[in-house]
């Protein structure tokens, strides 16, 4: 098949999606700006080239086969990219896209990323938001192939063809019920964990290492009854497990805020910090997308930020 065909092919697509949305011939061609019987033909190929029928057609109304319905999803997430691919070509600078594509580690998904984009959709209510949690390891490969425009993660992310900036450096504190007695202090030292329950981060967390070694050298003896790496996960069992976990303050309090049965606390021995990065590819650097998206971010997080005396790292 030579490249006009394959082009081509496309056009199929385009109609065989508006159709299904539609549910009308008439209205896909005005949609697509062409002629109704443009719109029949290219239907009746597509039918002919798979063999099989994608719409029945009853008292002039026309209707998706189940073949067609469970092919709905997979024609719009084709029509996407493509509309992706044909604006990173147009793409300019000074225009917002229309489309944003957002990943997050969980704990941002959770906590943050509700409040970006109540603050997008204040901005600008005609942006279509579509999000997604991925591991860190496959975030880039995400915004390398395309698919995502803008990843939020824990960790930098390093390569060649993605721009990663640093948003936040938060220390680590100590969250705990508020019935806990350790709860009536306003700042903990580290020997004050001897011989408490604590539900620790999982190996895959740099910070794990960080604070073994932290126990190790103060000696102290404790309880390790849950491990994992999701911190939303170990602060909502606090409460019913009466134990304390090591959080960054920022994700503590936001998880605090909407939790009034939990608390946290500085402990003076802990300085190690989470920062909280943004990916991009290189197009969108330094565009009006990047700076609505950096822009609702300050303002979504305004008052939680001045609360905790932390400054955004691009505002330095």
């Amino acid at each position: 098949m030579d490249k006009q065909k394959k082009i081509n092919r496309f056009k199929y697509i385009e109609a065989f999606s508006e159709v299904v949305d539609s549910g009308s011939i008439s209205i896909a061609a005005k949609n697509l700006e062409v002629s109704q019987p443009a719109v029949s033909q290219l239907i009746k190929k597509l039918e002919e080239a798979v063999g099989v029928p994608l719409f029945v057609r009853r008292n002039g109304t026309i209707f998706p086969t189940d073949r067609a319905e469970s092919l709905r999803d997979d024609a719009k997430q084709l029509l996407m990219l493509l509309d992706k691919i044909q604006m990173q070509l147009n793409y300019s600078t000074s225009n917002i896209l229309d489309t944003l594509r957002i990943s997050a580690t969980l704990s941002v998904t959770n906590e943050i990323l509700p409040k970006l984009i109540s603050q997008l959709h204040q901005k600008e209510p005609n942006i279509s938001i579509y999000t997604n949690s991925l591991p860190i390891a496959n975030m880039s490969e995400a915004i390398v192939g395309g698919n995502i425009d803008f990843a939020f993660s824990t960790r930098k992310i390093n390569h060649p063809n993605i721009v990663c900036k640093k948003l936040i450096s938060a220390k680590e504190v100590c969250v705990m019920p508020k019935t806990h007695k350790l709860s009536s202090k306003q700042n903990l030292s580290i020997l004050e964990l001897n011989n408490q329950k604590l539900l620790m981060t999982s190996p895959s967390d740099r910070s794990y290492y960080y604070h073994r070694e932290l126990l190790q050298k103060y000696k102290i003896r404790y309880q390790k009854i849950l491990e994992t790496s999701y911190s939303t996960l170990s602060m909502s069992v606090i409460k019913s497990l009466n134990a304390l976990s090591i959080n960054n303050v920022l994700i503590a309090e936001l998880v605090c805020q909407h939790n009034k049965d939990i608390t946290w606390r500085y402990i003076d021995e802990f300085i190690h910090k989470t920062d909280f990065y943004v990916s991009m590819p290189p197009w969108l650097n330094r565009s009006v997308t990047e700076r609505l998206v950096l822009q609702s971010i300050k303002k979504s997080l305004a008052t939680t930020l001045k609360k905790l005396d932390i400054k955004l790292e691009i505002d330095k």
